[in-house]
C-alpha cells in the first residue's frame, strides 16, 4: 500500500498542486516569521555581548521604571569618583542620542544614526578605527563606514550635523568599524570627544546614560566596595547584568513581534486545513471506482485508509519543505526591501535553525494528516461493488444531525449573545457565545449553503439558464459547497470583525481623548532641549505662553517609582489651564510639597498619580548627591492629556535638589486664538535641525491613538489577507476537481445544445456564488459580533460606527475571490471533449 500510495501521488500530481500550494504558503509564512525574528535576536544579543566584552562592571541608574532605557541617567561627577576607587583600571560614560549626517546636497543620509562620546580607553571602546585619529576638539567627529558611506564623506571633509541642539558642522577626521560590522548602530554612529559629547548629546547637562569600567584586581570585591561607596540611587552591575538588561530592553519589540507573526501563520494553516480536507473529499469522491476496486481485489478498508493517509504524509512532508525554503527566501526579500528605505532590520539577513525547520514541518505535516483522517476514513468505507460504477459522483448533501447540531449550535450562541446584550455584559457569556457562534458557522454550513442558494436561485435566474443550473449544482452538494467557502468566511470573519470593532473603539477613544486636550501644542523631546531651542521657541510669532518642563522617574525609598516633573506652576496654569481641585500650591513653591492629578473624576478610583490615596501622605526620595528628600501630597490638580506627561509636579528648584543637573524634556505651548494653524508650521521650523525634538498638536494623543488604531487594523488585514488566498486557492482547486468529476455531466449538457461560453459562464456562476456565501456569512457574522463586543465595554458607551469605504472593500475583495476563481475552472470546462465526456459515463 506503501508504493500505491507514492504511484497515487505521482499519477495525480495536478490534484493536489493547489494543496500544496495552502501548505507552502503557510508554511512560508510561519518560517518567513520565525528565521527573521531569530536573525534578529540573535544580531542583538550578539552585537551587546561583543559591545561590552571587555567591561568588568557597569554603574547604572537603580531608577528603572520598565527596561534600561528608561533610566533617568546618573550624574557625571560620578565617573571621576569610579576611575579613582581603589582597583578600577579603567571607567568611562556611555552617552547617546541621535544625529544625522547631511549628504553634499543637504538631505539626510540616514534617520536612524546614533551619536556617542567616543572613549579614549581601547578596551572598554567597542569602536575601532579603520583610518584617522580620535576626536579631540570641539568640532571633530569619526563617522562609522556606513555613515561615512552615506554621506558620501571622508577623513579630512567637513560635514553638516542634525543634533540635540541644533545644526553643527564638525571635521572628520576618522572611520571607525565595530567588529566585522560597519557600525556599532543600525543607521550608523557618529563619535565626540567627551567634553564635546557632553554640550551636543545632552544639551550641556552633565549626565551619562551609565558607567562602564574594567577590574585591576578581584570583581566581585570591587563591586562591593563601590557599590558601598556610591549613593544609593545608583547600583553596581556584573557584566552579565548588564548584557541582561540591555538585551531584554533591545529585544521588547521581538517578543511582541514574533508571537503576532505565528498566530497569523497559524491562522493560514488552519484555513489551509479547510483547503487540504475539501481537495481530500473531491479526490476520494473522484477515485470511488478505484478504491473499490482495490477493496474487490483483497485490500481491507484499513489498508484504503494508511494509503490516503499516506499520500497525505507525503504532501505535508514535502509542501512543509519547501514551505521553509520560500520562507527563508521571502525573509530575505523582506531584508532587501526594508533596506532600501533605511529600515534594514539588525542580524544577518534570516537564521535559519534547526528548531525553526522542526517546527515548521511537524505544523505542515500535522494539519495535512489532520485533515486527511476524515476523507480517509470515508474512503475506507468503499464498497468493492462500486467498482461495478462507470463514473464517481458525490452525491452527499446535507445530514439531518448535522443540520440539528449546528442549527442548535447558532441557536445557544445567538441566546447567549442576546443575553450578554440585554443584560449587565459578562465575558461568562459573551466569550462562550462568540466561540459557539464561531464553531456552529462551520458545522451549519451546508445548511446555510442550501439556504442561500435558494434564496440566490430567483436572482440567478434572471441571467438564464445558466445561472439556475449553477445555483442548483451549489446546492445539490452543500457540504462541499460549505467547506470551501468556509475558508472564505474565516477570512472574512476576523477581517470584518477587526475592521468593525476597530473603527468602533478608535471613534470612541479619539472623541474621549479630545475632550481632554488643553495646551495647544506640546514640544517634546526623547533626550533633551536645549535652552537655545526654549528661547527660540518662546520667541515665535503667535506663541502667548510657554512651560519648560524637566522630567524623570525616580524610585522612593519605599520602592515605589513616581515620575516626577519639575516645573513653574503659573506657566503650566497659563499654557495648560490646569486647575487645582483640593488643596494648596503653596508647600509645592516652598519646596516640601509636590502636586499631583487627580484621576477620580475619570472614573477610575480616584487617588492621585503616585498611587496615594489622599493629601498629607508623603515619600522619601534619595536625591542625587546621596542626600534624602521628603516630599509631601499638598495639592491635587485637575487631570487632562497633559498630566499624563507630569506625573507629580514639583518646583524647579526642588526638581534640581533631587535629580541635579537635568535638561529641558518638554515644552506646553499657548498660542493666539484661531492661529493654530499658523503657529504650527512656524514651530516646525523653529526646530528644524534639532534630532529628537518634534512638535506635536495638544491633541496629539487622540491623533496618534486614531494613526495606531488605523496602523493596527491595516497590519492585522494584511496579515488576515493571507487566509483569503488560501481561501481563493481552495475555491481553485474545489471547482477544477468538481470539473473532471461531472465531465459526463457537462458532455450531456453540451451535447443538448449548451455552448462553451454557456458553460463557461455556468462554471463562472458557480464559483462567484461561493464566494458570495463566503463573503455573506463572513461579514454578517463579523458585523454581528462587533456589535455585540463593543456595547460589552463596561462603563463605556461606544456606538457601532461603520468606515463604509473599508467595510465596501472588504465585500468587494470577497466577490473578487470569487470571480478571480472561476477563470482557471471555467477554461478546463470549456475544453473537454464533448463525446470523450460522454463515453466517461
Amino acid at each position: 500500500m506503501f508504493s500505491y500510495s507514492l504511484k497515487s501521488l505521482r499519477a495525480n500530481l495536478t490534484r493536489f498542486v493547489a494543496t500544496s500550494l495552502a501548505i507552502i504558503l503557510g508554511i512560508g509564512f510561519l518560517a518567513a516569521g520565525l528565521m527573521l525574528t531569530d536573525a534578529v535576536r540573535v544580531g542583538l544579543t550578539g552585537n551587546v555581548e561583543q559591545r561590552y566584552e571587555h567591561v568588568d562592571l557597569a554603574v547604572v541608574s537603580s531608577d528603572m521604571t520598565v527596561d534600561i532605557s528608561q533610566l533617568q541617567g546618573i550624574p557625571a561627577a560620578y565617573v571621576k569618583k569610579v576611575r579613582s576607587h581603589d582597583g578600577v583600571a579603567a571607567a568611562a560614560g556611555e552617552m547617546s542620542a541621535v544625529v544625522r549626517v547631511l549628504k553634499s546636497d543637504g538631505t539626510v543620509g540616514n534617520l536612524r544614526t546614533m551619536g556617542r562620546n567616543w572613549i579614549d580607553d581601547d578596551k572598554l571602546n567597542p569602536l575601532e578605527l579603520t583610518k584617522g585619529r580620535a576626536p579631540k576638539s570641539d568640532n571633530e567627529v569619526v563617522l562609522s563606514v556606513d555613515a561615512a558611506k552615506s554621506a558620501e564623506a571622508d577623513v579630512g571633509d567637513q560635514v553638516d550635523l542634525e543634533t540635540p541642539i541644533g545644526p553643527r558642522t564638525a571635521k572628520v577626521v576618522g572611520i571607525s568599524h565595530f567588529g566585522s560590522a560597519d557600525a556599532l548602530d543600525d543607521g550608523g554612529t557618529v563619535s565626540f570627544a567627551e567634553s564635546t559629547a557632553t554640550e551636543v548629546l545632552n544639551a550641556g547637562t552633565s549626565t551619562v546614560d551609565d558607567i562602564i569600567l574594567r577590574a585591576s584586581g578581584d570583581v566581585d570585591s570591587l563591586k562591593q566596595s563601590l557599590q558601598k561607596s556610591l549613593p544609593t540611587n545608583v547600583k553596581v552591575q556584573t557584566r552579565a547584568q548588564l548584557i541582561q538588561d540591555v538585551t531584554k530592553s533591545s529585544l521588547a519589540f521581538i517578543r511582541f513581534l514574533r508571537p503576532v507573526l505565528q498566530g497569523f501563520a497559524y491562522l493560514a494553516m488552519f484555513v489551509s486545513g479547510f483547503v487540504i480536507f475539501n481537495t481530500f473529499s473531491v479526490v476520494v469522491t473522484q477515485r470511488y471506482r478505484e478504491l473499490a476496486l482495490i477493496r474487490a481485489i483483497g485490500g481491507t478498508p484499513k489498508q484504503v485508509r494508511r494509503s490516503l493517509i499516506t499520500e497525505g504524509l507525503g504532501i505535508g512532508v514535502g509542501s512543509s519543505a519547501i514551505g521553509i525554503v520560500l520562507g527563508a527566501a521571502l525573509g530575505k526579500s523582506l531584508q532587501l526591501i526594508l533596506g532600501k528605505f533605511d529600515l534594514s532590520l539588525p542580524g544577518n539577513g534570516v537564521k535559519i535553525t534547526l528548531g525553526t525547520v522542526i517546527l515548521s514541518m511537524i505544523v505542515g505535516t500535522v494539519v495535512t494528516l489532520l485533515s486527511v483522517i476524515v476523507p480517509a476514513f470515508r474512503a475506507g468505507r468503499t464498497k468493492p461493488v462500486e467498482a461495478m460504477r462507470q463514473s464517481a459522483v458525490d452525491t452527499s448533501g446535507t445530514s439531518k444531525a448535522r443540520a440539528y447540531i449546528g442549527g442548535a449550535f447558532l441557536v445557544v450562541a445567538l441566546g447567549l449573545l442576546a443575553v450578554n446584550k440585554l443584560t449587565k455584559p459578562h465575558w461568562f457569556f459573551l466569550g462562550p457565545g462568540a466561540l459557539l457562534l464561531f464553531v456552529g458557522l462551520f458545522i451549519a454550513g451546508p445548511l446555510l449553503a442550501r439556504l442561500i442558494g435558494k434564496l440566490i436561485r430567483p436572482v440567478l435566474s434572471l441571467t438564464g439558464l445558466t445561472g439556475r443550473i449553477a445555483a442548483d449544482n451549489v446546492v445539490r452538494n452543500p457540504k462541499r459547497t460549505a467547506t470551501t467557502a468556509n475558508a472564505l468566511v474565516i477570512g472574512l470573519f476576523l477581517v470584518t470583525l477587526v475592521t468593525v470593532s476597530g473603527e468602533a473603539l478608535k471613534t470612541a477613544t479619539v472623541d474621549q481623548l479630545n475632550k481632554l486636550s488643553s495646551s495647544d501644542f506640546i514640544v517634546a523631546s526623547e533626550s533633551a532641549i536645549a535652552p537655545t531651542l526654549v528661547d527660540k521657541i518662546d520667541k515665535v510669532k503667535g506663541v502667548t505662553a510657554t512651560a519648560p518642563v524637566k522630567s524623570i522617574p525616580i524610585t522612593s525609598e519605599s520602592g515605589q517609582v513616581l515620575y516626577i516633573s519639575g516645573a513653574d506652576f503659573e506657566k503650566l496654569r497659563d499654557t495648560t489651564g490646569i486647575k487645582i481641585t483640593e488643596g494648596s500650591l503653596e508647600e509645592v513653591t516652598n519646596g516640601d510639597g509636590m502636586a499631583s492629578a487627580d484621576y477620580s473624576a475619570l472614573g477610575g478610583s480616584g487617588g492621585s498619580s503616585s498611587q496615594f490615596s489622599r493629601i498629607g501622605e508623603s515619600q522619601t526620595f534619595t536625591t542625587f548627591d546621596g542626600k534624602s528628600i521628603t516630599l509631601t501630597i499638598s495639592a491635587m490638580f485637575e487631570a487632562k492629556i497633559d498630566s499624563l506627561f507630569l506625573g507629580d509636579v514639583v518646583s524647579p528648584q526642588t526638581f534640581d535638589r533631587l535629580a541635579g543637573d537635568k535638561p529641558v524634556s518638554q515644552i506646553f505651548i499657548r498660542v493666539e486664538p484661531g492661529k493654530a494653524d499658523e503657529v504650527g508650521p512656524r514651530l516646525d521650523k523653529a526646530i528644524r535641525g534639532y534630532t529628537s525634538v518634534q512638535v506635536v498638536p495638544g491633541n496629539f494623543i487622540g491623533q496618534t491613538v486614531g494613526k495606531v488604531f488605523d496602523f493596527l487594523i491595516g497590519a492585522v488585514n494584511a496579515l488576515l489577507a493571507m487566509s483569503v488566498i488560501v481561501a481563493l486557492v481552495g475555491i481553485v482547486n474545489t471547482m477544477t476537481l468538481s470539473i473532471f468529476e461531472r465531465r459526463a455531466e457537462l458532455g450531456l449538457v453540451r451535447a443538448l445544445g449548451m455552448t462553451k461560453g454557456q458553460v463557461a459562464s455556468m462554471v463562472r456562476s458557480e464559483a462567484v456564488l461561493m464566494g458570495l456565501m463566503g463573503t455573506v456569512i463572513g461579514m454578517s457574522s463579523g458585523v454581528f459580533l462587533s456589535w455585540i463586543l463593543v456595547s460589552s465595554i463596561p462603563e463605556v458607551e461606544i456606538g457601532l460606527s461603520f468606515n463604509w469605504a473599508r467595510v465596501g472593500l472588504i465585500f468587494v475583495v470577497g466577490l473578487l475571490v470569487g470571480v478571480l476563481a472561476s477563470i482557471l475552472p471555467a477554461r478546463r470546462a470549456t475544453k473537454l471533449d464533448m463525446l470523450d465526456a460522454i463515453r466517461s459515463e
